[in-house]
């Protein structure tokens, strides 16, 4: 289960100066020698650029030469403009912008939107959160659900966000959608993320209202934006329990390429920490990742990322009804391809272009019956951005999403079955920010979608609002309406299914000030179309329609503080919620089976400088999940005890034989809760007129991690 927390790692230490280039490093203050949090720096007329840290510094290089204009630009400040001269060597630069009376007053709309893994102003979590957060263990994305919003499907993995399923949260890399960024689900494990934020420069975070770009996502979007050009060459191995990962990049002066292989194998694994699962074969994971960028002219740059893997794993399922275990096999392959060009047009036009490829193949044995599942998806993207004026700024585009799907059952014995379907989605979708007033910013745009297979054509409107209270703080308004093509699973059954909906209305307030964070957040979901069916595994296409409804509101809540204590940085999350649905084949509305009222999570981590390491810790609770006791009522809900989950990591820094050496060690649950997720009811009662029962828990009750990093191409900065 650790596959990807080793590949954040080493990603995430990848950040050292760069050689054979202009460097510049400095930092930027304003009015009583305080950091400028978040600004922009970059070479007027072009696309490279940097932002600043919490501490005001930055570093930006770059393979330009000559007299360039380097710009420092934020939010509340006036802009600066300086003269530098580029002749591959270090400049080292403090600059100084004060405040602007006018631009304090500009606001940007955020409303439902959280940043991670890059330095802008409105970022709550950064790359080193994402590397060293225990609660992340095994799987980097899980890092997210620390964020409020998110609901505690630990036996599920995966995003469940304010009351929306997994699917419904859809990732994009570099604009274009990946249908498959899970691995596949084996029962009672839950799914890991096939990508590692350490691999992007930016990873935003929406729980709602998003932009008009993105569609076919019921809930929320997380969009990761892949680095644009690494810092220098970088060679490195890491060694742990259950397997090995080896990375390399080479960077030239106009292009690099990037590659990192991993093998795991968790047999080691629970040879030594007993497992809640009888396994016939522990999972077993190889994944390769290829990664190339190319500069064209000053002001393009060409990506392309692909990503590889393949993992085997089976195990003995008991069988409820007839005491007896099933033996469940899963291979499953995935390959994504993501290429990518963004560039400046002229002088004003910034042109985003890009095309993408994703095919899974997943084969499961049940005993002696073989399904076979295959996803293809092929997508096309083309945007535009251009700044009407000073107050207007416009973005337009669209793209065309193609889906492909076949199932086959092959049976043992009896009639073999095989459904398929093929969905193009046309969009196309614009929007524009506009600053009303000093105080007083909004987004409004629209998205348009056409669905030949279900012979649809629809409009979701997008309109944010927002207002500076002061200095400091804002409010933000959002609405949003949402649609999303039912799972492959209903599609494969009856191919006329309508998309589902939803409608988000939002209310924030945040308060950014001396490196402390306050937000909270109100929001309503208004769920329409949803799919209801008589039984997930009907045949007849009249079993399945979209009479299903539902409904989510609560309150987030969300504080960090990274100035109270010396060297040390926490937050706490809090979400309150309150959801029902009558979707599937549920007989009654009531709350999906993955939620939880009441979500808490509180991180702390602590640099300890005379040791060079790092230790973090993590709590998490959430509230009783609920169930049905078929053996009590179908009709009342039973909860399961509450979730508590507490957390360590350590990373110490340090060289073995003069290489750069990082040894890390991680565990989960170090008090040992008995969580309970739910519990899974036999089909039929026993002689006794009883459904028997087991409870569903955690694939162990701890899970460990120790392993090392070796780099060969000296210490990386951190």
């Amino acid at each position: 289960m650790t596959k990807f927390i080793i590949t954040a790692i080493l990603l995430f230490l990848q950040v050292s100066s760069l050689l054979c280039q202009t460097t510049i490093k400095g930092s930027i203050k304003a009015d009583k020698n305080q950091p400028v949090i978040g600004a922009n720096i970059y070479f007027k007329g072009t696309i490279e650029g940097t932002n600043s840290d919490e501490q005001g510094n930055f570093i930006l290089s770059t393979d330009l030469t000559g007299d360039k204009i380097l710009v420092a630009s934020c939010i509340g400040y006036k802009t600066h403009e300086e003269s530098v001269k580029l002749q591959n060597d270090t400049i080292e630069l403090l600059i100084s912008i004060p405040e602007n009376d006018v631009e304090l007053k500009e606001v940007v709309v955020y409303a439902g939107t959280f940043e991670a893994g890059d330095k802008k102003k409105s970022v709550v979590l950064n790359r080193l959160d994402m590397a060293t957060n225990p609660i992340g263990f095994g799987d980097a994305l899980s890092v997210l659900r620390t964020l409020p919003g998110t609901s505690n499907a630990a036996d599920e993995g995966g995003m469940f966000v304010r009351g929306g399923e997994q699917n419904e949260t859809k990732t994009f890399i570099d604009g274009l959608m990946v249908e498959s960024p899970y691995t596949a689900k084996m029962p009672s494990v839950p799914v890991r993320g096939r990508f590692s934020p350490m691999l992007f420069r930016g990873t935003v975070f929406s729980t709602g209202g998003y932009s008009a770009e993105y569609g076919q996502a019921l809930s929320s979007v997380l969009i990761l934006n892949s680095i644009d050009t690494p810092e220098k060459d970088e060679a490195g191995l890491s060694l742990f329990l259950s397997g090995v990962n080896g990375n390399l990049t080479k960077k030239w002066e106009k292009s690099s390429l990037s590659a990192s292989t991993q093998y795991v194998n968790m047999s080691p694994f629970y040879g030594i920490i007993k497992s809640n699962i009888k396994w016939n074969h522990e999972p077993e994971n190889f994944g390769q990742m290829i990664a190339y960028r190319q500069k064209v002219g000053e002001r393009g740059l060409i990506k392309i990322l692909a990503n590889y893997s393949i993992d085997n794993s089976s195990m003995y399922y008991p069988d409820l009804d007839t005491h007896s275990n099933d033996l469940i096999s899963l291979i499953n392959s995935d390959m994504f391809i993501v290429s990518s060009y963004r560039g400046a047009i002229g002088k004003d036009w910034i042109m985003n272009t890009g095309a993408s490829y994703n095919f899974d193949n997943e084969k499961i044995k049940m005993n002696e019956d073989n399904i076979e599942t295959r996803k293809q998806s092929y997508e096309f993207k083309l945007a535009f951005t251009k700044p009407v004026n000073e107050k207007i700024n416009l973005k337009f585009g669209g793209n065309v999403l193609n889906k492909d799907y076949s199932r086959n059952y092959l049976p043992f014995s009896g009639n073999s079955y095989k459904w398929k379907y093929n969905s193009p989605v046309i969009a196309a979708f614009i929007e524009s920010e506009i600053r009303l007033f000093k105080r007083i910013s909004t987004r409004i745009g629209g998205r348009a979608e056409s669905v030949p297979m279900s012979n649809e054509l629809y409009i979701s409107p997008r309109f944010s609002l927002a207002y500076k209270t002061s200095v400091n703080s804002q409010m933000s308004l959002g609405y949003g309406s949402f649609s999303e093509q039912p799972l492959n699973e209903y599609l494969a059954y009856n191919n006329k299914l309508k998309t589902e909906q939803a409608d988000h209305f939002i209310i924030n307030y945040q308060l950014m000030k001396e490196s402390r964070i306050f937000r909270i957040e109100a929001y309503y979901k208004n769920y329409d179309r949803l799919i209801k069916y008589d039984s997930l595994y009907a045949i007849a296409p009249e079993a399945y329609n979209n009479n299903g409804s539902g409904y989510a509101k609560g309150i987030d809540l969300f504080y960090r503080d990274s100035k109270s204590i010396k060297n040390g940085d926490f937050w706490i999350s809090y979400s309150l919620i309150d959801s029902k649905r009558n979707y599937k084949d549920y007989s009654f509305a009531h709350p999906p089976f993955f939620l939880s009222t009441h979500n808490l999570s509180l991180v702390y981590k602590h640099y300890i400088s005379k040791t060079d390491s790092y230790i973090s810790a993590g709590y998490e609770f959430a509230s009783g999940r609920p169930y049905i006791n078929p053996n009590i009522s179908y009709t009342e809900m039973q909860r399961t005890k509450s979730y508590n989950n507490l957390s360590l990591s350590i990373f110490h820094f340090t060289e073995i034989f003069g290489k750069f050496t990082m040894i890390y060690a991680q565990v989960t649950n170090i008090l040992g809760s008995e969580n309970v997720f739910g519990y899974r009811y036999g089909n039929h009662p026993n002689e006794s007129g009883i459904y028997e029962s087991e409870p569903v828990i955690p694939v162990s009750r701890r899970f460990y991690l120790i392993g090392l990093f070796v780099s060969f191409t000296g210490k990386p900065e951190i």
